[in-house]
């Protein structure tokens, strides 16, 4: 789609239930809770510390963040729909979960948060929205204060990513292009990671790539002491 402007109108007016009807169906809401399980140790997870989820959407990633963790959280999210918004709300809302999740209206591309604001920040199924995908991740290593890890799960270049982009107006990326954008944006030790086996199809049009913020040279050696 590329236009900013396009895409928030296209969301807007397609709304949040069947963009959350289409994914629950597709088995991505119950992907994420299971790899979550299975991997909430690898993003650091614990008590009082900041989490971005930059293009919450309807909050498949951000709900299934504050069910799994071990220890409560508190999410700010981030998107500029406000047909998304409106929808998750109402979701949160009947979760019991509102209050564990500020909402933020704003552009990924210029986030309204100081630099060094967040120890994790996750991105699901929003990057390839963009018209240059390596703004965003930019952006997300902006925000991220160095030590803190970045997760971005996205529609992958493959024959079921093209499907679904045909359907949802959105780009498909390459991963290696993924990494050179996150290295660009001081993110190091980058994992791709797969959801568990029993959901082949996700992994067949999603990827997952979880990476670290490179610490100062400061707080390395606070952290071999």
């Amino acid at each position: 789609m590329g236009d900013p402007a396009a895409i928030r109108a296209f969301f807007n007016r397609v709304g949040p239930w069947f963009y959350t009807f289409f994914f629950a169906l597709l088995g991505y809401r119950a992907s994420l809770r299971y790899f979550l399980r299975l991997n909430h140790q690898r993003l650091g997870l614990r008590r009082g510390m900041r989490i971005l989820d930059a293009g919450i959407g309807t909050g498949f990633l951000a709900v299934n963040l504050l069910r799994e963790a071990p220890v409560p959280l508190i999410i700010t999210g981030l998107d500029f729909s406000t047909g998304m918004f409106a929808g998750l709300e109402r979701w949160l809302q009947r979760l019991g979960l509102r209050e564990r999740v500020r909402l933020q209206q704003g552009d990924i591309r210029k986030m309204p948060f100081r630099s060094e604001t967040f120890d994790l920040v996750v991105s699901s199924a929003a990057m390839e929205y963009l018209p240059e995908v390596e703004e965003g991740i930019a952006e997300c290593g902006r925000v991220l204060r160095p030590g803190g890890k970045f997760m971005m799960i996205s529609t992958r270049r493959s024959f079921m990513g093209r499907l679904i982009a045909l359907l949802w107006r959105n780009s498909t990326l390459d991963p290696a292009h993924i990494r050179q954008c996150m290295h660009r944006a001081g993110i190091r030790h980058i994992e791709r990671l797969r959801f568990p086996w029993y959901f082949p199809h996700v992994n067949g049009w999603g990827m997952i790539l979880l990476g670290r913020k490179t610490p100062r040279p400061d707080a390395e050696v606070l952290e071999l002491a």
